[in-house]
């Protein structure tokens, strides 16, 4: 069993009728040299993969030794499998490098372009490798006595302008879900027959198989004359009840963390940390000196060719460096997200090299055994040398309190068109319940995990 093994679980009141908001983050994950080599893979992994993401299936085949899993999904598999998560299909994905991700909930790209239907994960996970300036190895973290994160760890306070210059963002949750407008959920049949009775197909046992599947409520695109015309303005509402609260939750980056929230929660990494909390004008002139800086580091990529891509890859900046596998697990009834294909293995034959069709399918193949013998040489059966830790070895942070007396001024920028975000409004200004301060030495802080309400 995991130590102090609780999650902290928010009940409210959700559209689409989903009541909770679950977050779960464990230091001492994997190992520091899991971290280092697991970073090389992903990257090895992006350059060889068609738009960086890949699929794989567990199951009985793959325990069974017919099926092979590649050294990262043998990781991803172990994680999975501590937890106690039996979902038949992960999606993954890996960033190298410290970017800004508005708020956006993972979501099927694919079936929200054919049929404009929100198709989300069960659960979605952050695995953190390298990260510049990391306050805490994996090997380093202090506990207390019941394997919780103590204080003494937890007492990092940004002072000075150049820590937060050097501070990686980051990943922030929400318990707004799917779309930040209200949705309805879509009737899908059960993963059996089409003669399945209503309660067979509504069981616990199948719905547990059902992806969730959401349709954006048509009044979101409304403009405010006509949510008035038909009542639902609240503030014209004099029996209308108070807006339910939002909750933000606050992950710093650290080396060897995982994080696990609901598949379908609203969830960014501001750039910089406390991107929410500045004006507009802050905004723009932070952009602007980063386009500067971009601008100058690729001076001497002026002349392009074939090669750049794999330059970069060996001149990563390091000192922005947040190197991170994104995975989701999806449920036997979703078929996966469309589109997204188990990995190749090896990258494709260079350009300049012709072969004809039967000299090609030869030609990968024994490239694809070579590939297989390499990792099985240097990782071992099932990749076992880059397995997570016991659950018994894992940390399960605690989480700060933000909320107090003072309040403060929060905008969470929407990614995506008003279909994705499910809004037409790009942005959402809230009233967070903890003060200014608290809340920028929050999103600066290296490791500790905090939490604030917020209101509209």
């Amino acid at each position: 069993m995991m130590k102090n093994n609780i999650i902290f679980r928010l009940l409210i009141l959700l559209p689409a009728s989903i009541t909770s908001f679950s977050v779960s983050v464990y230091d001492n994950v994997i190992a520091p040299s899991t971290c280092q080599t697991l970073h090389t893979l992903t990257q090895q992994h992006t350059r060889r993969s068609h738009d960086g993401s890949s699929l794989f299936y567990r199951g009985p085949k793959v325990h069974s030794g017919q099926h092979q899993l590649t050294p990262i999904e043998n990781a991803l598999d172990s994680i999975l499998r501590q937890l106690n998560d039996t979902s038949p299909m992960v999606e993954y994905w890996s960033r190298s490098q410290y970017i800004n991700l508005d708020a956006h909930a993972d979501i099927d790209e694919n079936t929200l372009k054919d049929e404009g239907v929100l198709r989300c994960p069960r659960h979605g996970h952050v695995l953190y490798l390298q990260i510049a300036n990391s306050d805490m190895n994996c090997d380093e973290q202090t506990t207390g006595d019941d394997g919780s994160s103590g204080d003494a760890a937890a007492t990092t306070t940004i002072t000075t302008e150049e820590e937060k210059q050097s501070r990686m963002g980051p990943t922030v949750v929400f318990n707004r879900k799917v779309a930040w407008g209200s949705v309805t959920p879509r009737t899908i049949q059960s993963v059996g027959s089409d003669n399945v009775g209503v309660a067979s197909h509504n069981s616990p046992e199948n719905m547990k198989e059902r992806v969730q599947e959401y349709i954006v409520d048509v009044e979101n695109y409304w403009d405010e004359e006509t949510k008035r015309q038909y009542g639902l303005l609240e503030n014209d509402n004099d029996d209308a009840q108070e807006k339910d609260e939002e909750k933000m939750a606050i992950v710093p980056a650290v080396n060897g963390r995982l994080l696990r929230f609901d598949g379908a929660a609203f969830h960014c990494v501001p750039k910089p940390p406390d991107r929410f909390l500045l004006s507009e004008d802050e905004v723009t002139a932070f952009l602007e000196k980063d386009c500067e800086e971009d601008c100058e580091d690729d001076d001497d990529d002026y002349y392009w060719d074939d090669e750049d891509d794999d330059d970069d890859l060996e001149k990563e900046d390091i000192s922005q460096q947040r190197s991170v596998i994104l995975f989701n697990t999806w449920p036997a009834g979703s078929f996966g997200p469309r589109g997204v294909l188990p990995d190749c293995v090896v990258e494709a034959v260079p350009d300049g090299i012709v072969l004809d069709d039967d000299d090609s399918a030869s030609v990968e193949d024994e490239r694809t055994s070579e590939q297989w013998k390499v990792w099985q040489d240097e990782y071992g059966p099932d990749s076992e040398k880059l397995h997570c830790n016991p659950a018994d070895d894992w940390n399960l942070c605690t989480v700060d309190n933000l909320d107090g007396d003072e309040t403060s001024d929060v905008i969470v920028p929407l990614m995506g068109n008003p279909t994705r975000r499910g809004c037409i409004q790009s942005k959402a200004v809230m009233q967070g319940q903890g003060s200014t301060k608290r809340v920028e030495n929050a999103f600066y802080d290296g490791r500790r995990v905090s939490m604030t309400t917020l209101k509209e």
